[in-house]
């Protein structure tokens, strides 16, 4: 008899939860419903394991069905709707031509009178529900899941995959096969997100899953809730790889403003790939986390597949345990040359009888012998990493570094990369730590020719057809089919014929989406045009007529070839640039404009243009026509940036703010259009005559340039917000000390000439905000070169006063404050608490003065998806301080 947790929860069970859920208006009851079934779960669980010590109690074969989208242990299903709707009829032989075929392969189309929505599971509920049991038979989450095994195996075929459904449809009910449904596509449309299920789950499940992305270690090493572990890279283990923030050629020169040393590499084009070994055990991973190990061409042991014999006898003997970090390549065995994704080469399935075989690039070390080497400099782990392993021309090597210290090095390396058809460059400094799942600022960048405007051959290619999205993009046209006109026999004719030759959604904002549809909906069509050739596959859902359509420009990283397209090549990495009102529909890119970006035979073509100079990175000298031209593009610009919205107030009135970035909550589109509304003018790039810059994240290369170069007022968000909701315009101050980045010296003598360096104003007598920010600036000032950690912080505490002394009471909480004057704000900081102006990931308490304050909390609270914040009165402070301790707080708990 089964004793595991799985074979005693009922799939209904699932089921049932997961309607609840979905059915649920607010997130506190999705929630509650979860927790509740997690709760039941476990308590079954815990029962299970008192009368039968060996069984599994594990709640991964659960939480995989909840989080269909983090699956990692078993393959890809390989269904998606339409191919889902083909099964659905093979098994109950409807066909082509019948409604209910039709019905399943349209659920997209919502017609008048329609009940049904355009969610496919909703519509495969409508139309096969009494075809189904009335009564299910007890299915397990044990029999789902492998039933989940079988249709998800490498080698199933689709009429295997016919028959396991056949089987499975006489055993459950329609209800339960509309659940399964949305599993198998990975959509539960439940309303509520990855983190916060994690967090119902496990507080720390979350902090877990920024390192690893393995749901399995998760659920087995956090099943109780009561029990904290410290999460963090261990052997064996699949964890988030260190990313690399993107950096046009155009910005290099700021890389070396602190005469900083960087290692410059190759950036491979392969697959991101993690390899962990301990006493010749090896297991490899993808970037997302997806095991390979048994994978043709590589293996768990020497004698097991290629890749780990080539490893095995490669191995320095000194080495018994590490974590390498690379790139799978695939090698061709007699050309002797790297291949690349654009020829369709998957790495992860190579077999012995393939023409390439799997080669591994060595780029790091995170553990060697045992010791986790995050905090140890790049160079050093260079070093070490050299020493492992002895290199093997098309099985194993360590990827080439060059270390270099100027921008004119890296240029010549990056064109010698153009020359030799390379992806770009990877530039690491040379003593930058390991930052597991960090992009920016973590030291590393990459280059790439199409990340510069100047560098690469943009295309301007024409809508042909649409395909709807899913989501909140569903029943909407998310990605179009682009192609290209075949030239008229007669010149000053209009082509006649067009040949698609990519499909793309990347590069499109909402904003822009919305645009297109108000201009296309009312010319798309079921039918296909005969002008158009579409692809061989994944024909469009709708199809326009060339002379209806719109000109978009696409960037692509290169054109590959592919039988797939009628013009034999497509694009690879395609997003849009730019949408051309101003270019009419018979003027799109031609097949022979197409045709001579090929510079040779190959199957990959680079659309770069020329190489990087200098001249890319400096100003240029132009002529006095030349800066006249510029002058009138630069109005243009401002133009375009500046005429859409109409001013509301003129609190700005024509100031000239350059906004560099924002934030999440906060972007900068959104900045932009606050600052027009009071009479700004904006600009994409600082000049002389520029008002101020605003930063919202000073981590990115641009933020840092502009600040590093002090040459222009620099502010915070704060500044922004200040102004922006000001009330009493009339005596706004230009800039407070504490929202400058930097500033220019005329501003820094202002700012000196009414405050102190601790922010103490000469002339406005202090109140309790001003106060706090005063001796909040001394703090840092004089702790500026000896930092404390939060641990010695307590430490500190223990050895000063007594455990439960009041000037250590909220050293735990992290709090948010709806209301900035509160009184107990200050009580809260004396008390040692920490104040967060925004709340973040950080941020534990948020606190309010009455539940008016409740619903903004709320609503900020939900788009950081923080359920772990407790929303407090601010009155629990104020008892906590005249009792001097920590009072019970759920009696000033708001719910929410």
């Amino acid at each position: 008899m089964t004793t595991d947790l799985e074979a005693k929860i009922e799939f209904k069970h699932v089921c049932d939860t997961l309607e609840g859920i979905a059915k649920a208006h607010e997130v506190k009851k999705k929630e509650q419903i979860l927790q509740t079934f997690i709760d039941e779960c476990r308590n079954i669980g815990d029962k299970l394991k008192v009368e039968y010590p060996e069984s599994d109690v594990s709640l991964y074969p659960i939480l995989r069905l909840i989080l269909p989208n983090l699956e990692r242990q078993r393959g890809p299903h390989n269904l998606k709707q339409a191919s889902l709707a083909n099964l659905y009829a093979h098994v109950y032989g409807f066909a082509r031509n019948s409604d209910s075929y039709k019905k399943l392969a349209n659920y997209r189309e919502c017609t008048p009178g329609d009940v049904v929505g355009n969610d496919f599971a909703d519509r495969a509920y409508y139309v096969l529900d009494k075809k189904l049991p009335r009564r299910g038979t007890g299915f397990t989450i044990a029999r789902i899941n492998a039933f989940l095994d079988a249709i998800s195996e490498r080698n199933v075929t689709m009429q295997q995959k016919v028959e396991t459904f056949r089987v499975l449809f006489r055993q459950i009910t329609g209800f339960e096969m509309k659940w399964l449904t949305r599993i198998v596509l990975k959509d539960l449309r439940l309303g509520i997100g990855t983190q916060r299920i994690l967090h119902i789950y496990h507080p720390d499940a979350n902090d877990k899953f920024l390192v690893t992305n393995d749901l399995r270690e998760i659920c087995n090493q956090l099943y109780d809730p009561k029990i904290k572990l410290k999460c963090g890279i261990r052997l064996f283990s699949h964890f988030k790889p260190m990313l690399l923030e993107r950096c046009n050629i155009e910005n290099i020169g700021k890389l070396f403003r602190d005469n900083d040393l960087y290692y410059v590499q190759t950036k491979y084009d392969g697959e991101r790939s993690q390899l962990h070994m301990k006493d010749g055990t090896f297991k490899y991973f993808t970037r997302r986390g997806y095991d390979i190990t048994n994978n043709s061409g590589y293996g768990k042991t020497g004698s097991s597949g290629f890749l780990t014999a080539v490893f095995t006898r490669c191995l320095n003997p000194t080495c018994h345990s590490f974590i390498l970090d690379g790139e799978l390549m695939a090698w061709h065995k007699e050309k002797r040359i790297f291949g690349t994704k654009g020829m369709n080469l998957d790495v992860k399935h190579l077999s012995a009888s393939s023409r390439h075989q799997p080669c591994f690039v060595a780029f790091d070390v995170i553990l060697h012998n045992n010791v986790l080497l995050v905090d140890t400099p790049y160079k050093e782990r260079l070093k070490l990493l050299n020493d492992i392993f002895t290199e093997e021309e098309g099985s194993l090597i360590v990827c080439r570094s060059t270390l270099i210290s100027n921008r004119e090095e890296l240029i010549e390396t990056f064109n010698t990369c153009l020359r030799n058809n390379e992806e770009g460059l990877v530039v690491k400094k040379y003593n930058m730590k390991y930052k597991p799942n960090i992009r920016d600022g973590s030291g590393c960048y990459k280059i790439k020719a199409e990340y510069s405007d100047n560098l690469v051959q943009d295309i301007d290619l024409i809508i042909l057809g649409g395909y709807y999205g899913e989501g909140k993009y569903t029943g909407i046209i998310k990605s179009f089919m682009m192609g290209v006109a075949v030239p008229a026999n007669n010149e000053g004719e209009n082509p006649s014929q067009f040949l698609s030759i990519v499909s793309v959604s990347t590069g499109i904002k909402d904003e822009t989406l919305r645009h297109l549809q108000t201009k296309l909906t009312p010319y798309w069509i079921k039918e296909h045009p005969e002008n158009i050739i579409g692809p061989k596959g994944n024909q469009p859902d709708v199809w326009i007529h060339p002379e209806h359509s719109i000109i978009l420009t696409i960037r692509a990283t290169e054109m590959v070839r592919s039988n797939d397209y009628p013009t034999g090549y497509s694009l690879r990495f395609p997003r849009v640039v730019n949408v051309r009102t101003d270019k009419p529909w018979y003027s799109p890119c031609t097949t022979v404009e197409l045709l001579s970006l090929i510079k040779d035979g190959g199957m990959i073509q680079k659309l770069t243009k020329r190489e990087a100079t200098l001249y890319d990175i400096d100003q240029v000298p132009v002529s006095k026509l030349q800066k006249t031209r510029q002058s009138r593009s630069k109005s243009r610009e401002h133009d375009m940036y500046n005429k859409r919205v109409v001013p509301l107030t003129r609190l700005l009135d024509r100031k000239e703010i350059c906004v560099i970035n924002g934030t999440d909550e906060l972007p900068k589109e959104q900045i932009e259009e606050i600052l027009q509304q009071h009479s700004a003018k904006i600009v994409q790039n600082p000049m002389n005559t520029t008002f101020c810059v605003i930063v919202g994240n000073n981590r990115t290369i641009r933020g840092k340039e502009v600040i590093n170069s002090q040459k222009y007022d620099v502010v915070t968000l704060d500044w922004f917000k200040r102004v922006t909701n000001q009330s009493d315009w009339a005596s706004l101050d230009s800039f407070l000390p504490w929202e400058l980045l930097c500033s220019r010296d005329s501003t820094r003598h202002k700012v000196a000439e009414n405050y102190d360096e601790y922010y103490d104003n000469f002339f406005v007598d202090a109140d309790e905000e001003s106060l706090k920010r005063s001796l909040g600036k001394m703090t840092i000032l004089e702790l500026a070169d000896n930092q404390f950690t939060s641990e010695q912080e307590k430490e500190m505490d223990k050895e000063l006063f007594e455990s439960t002394s009041p000037y250590s009471l909220f050293r735990d909480i992290i709090g948010f404050f709806a209301n900035r004057s509160c009184s107990a704000k200050f009580k809260f900081r004396f008390m040692s608490g920490t104040v967060k102006d925004n709340i973040d990931d950080s941020v534990t308490h948020a606190f309010v003065e009455d539940t008016s304050e409740t619903s903004t909390i709320v609503r900020n609270v939900n788009a950081h998806e923080q359920t772990s914040i407790k929303i407090v009165k601010c009155k629990w402070i104020e008892e906590c301080f005249q009792n001097g301790r920590i009072c019970e707080i759920t009696d000033y708990l708001i719910d929410y």
